[in-house]
């Protein structure tokens, strides 16, 4: 069975709704977990001892942190994608394309989903480098391929 580390990984997000795609993987530390699940409904009926759950047919991708070191003088850092100029305003247009966010975990496993940027931080230190934190939120539906 083959193992894949951090080097294989590569991030790549548009700068802007319907934006240019920007490979961004050199300012990510971490990146929340990137899973489809399946919307359930509780589904037992009164006198049974356990729960019960029928799915609903609907799946959903949560809300997906990304983080790492805050840059602003790099044409693709995340200053500039998340934060600056024409990307500044958070994704709040109802009319917003959305971004697309593609995920390469290992060699033949990528994970491509559309999404919003719903919140971006800049986390200074005391004695310490300046962070960022993006959040993220699907617009459609996440696929591996």
């Amino acid at each position: 069975m083959a193992k894949y580390g951090s080097s294989v990984v590569t991030v790549t997000i548009d700068d802007a709704p319907g934006g240019t795609a920007r490979i961004i993987t050199p300012y990510v530390n971490t990146i929340g977990g990137i899973k489809v699940e399946s919307i359930t409904q509780q589904t037992n009926p009164f006198g049974t001892s356990s729960e019960a759950h029928t799915p609903t047919g609907i799946t959903r991708t949560p809300d997906i942190p990304i983080s790492g070191f805050f840059d602003d003088t790099a044409d693709v850092g995340p200053h500039v994608v998340f934060g600056a100029a024409a990307s500044w305003a958070l994704d709040i247009a109802p009319a917003s394309v959305g971004r697309e966010l593609v995920i390469l975990a290992a060699t033949g496993a990528t994970f491509t989903i559309t999404v919003h940027l719903v919140s971006y931080e800049v986390l200074p230190k005391n004695g310490a480098l300046t962070e960022y934190v993006a959040i993220v939120r699907q617009m459609g539906a996440g696929v591996w391929s």
